[in-house]
């Protein structure tokens, strides 16, 4: 026998073209498009709360710009704290900004979860802004550091009604599990 001289006309092995990653399957436009929507929506709820927020910073703000710059006996820092406590109802309270005298003292204890606003306090909120000034302003309606301490701590615990409305379910869920 004589060996084969030729060898058969084979051709080398073609392997197919790579995948592509481009265009992506249905299911990551799918994932993306989720991604994105959810990324809208915090971004817009945060915002919501930063400028609902922005009251309550701008009030503050105001409270530490009157401690500094009025006279700690001056009557009229009573009529200021009593402004910038109805500037923030105004947002959130709209009701509140008619009343005065005790009806507000009521308002602002039963807004946070524990009343602040008590005797020399109360009485400084409630009359001071409204009465002609007084030789013994302190003895009689005490300290306005403390005064703008306890605002300060009012803007800071009050509760909006769409908390307070919340606490109340929950409390409601919670006697009713008991």
């Amino acid at each position: 026998m004589k060996p084969q001289a030729e060898s058969l006309p084979l051709y080398d092995i073609h392997l197919p073209d790579p995948v592509s990653a481009w265009p992506p399957a249905p299911g990551w436009w799918l994932l993306l498009a989720v991604v994105i929507i959810a990324v809208l929506v915090a971004a817009f709820w945060w915002r919501r709360q930063y400028q609902q927020q922005q009251r309550r910073r701008d009030c503050l703000q105001q409270l530490q710009h009157l401690r500094s710059h009025f006279d700690k006996t001056d009557a009229q820092a009573c009529a200021q704290i009593n402004e910038i406590l109805k500037l923030y109802c105004q947002q959130h309270f709209p009701a509140a900004i008619a009343l005065h005298g005790q009806a507000w003292i009521e308002f602002l204890n039963h807004s946070t979860k524990t009343p602040l606003f008590s005797n020399q306090s109360a009485r400084a909120l409630a009359e001071a802004p409204y009465a002609p000034d007084r030789a013994d302003w302190r003895q009689h309606y005490g300290d306005l550091n403390d005064l703008l301490a306890l605002a300060q701590r009012w803007l800071k615990s009050a509760q909006t009604p769409q908390a307070q409305l919340k606490a109340q379910q929950q409390q409601a869920t919670t006697t009713e599990a008991n």
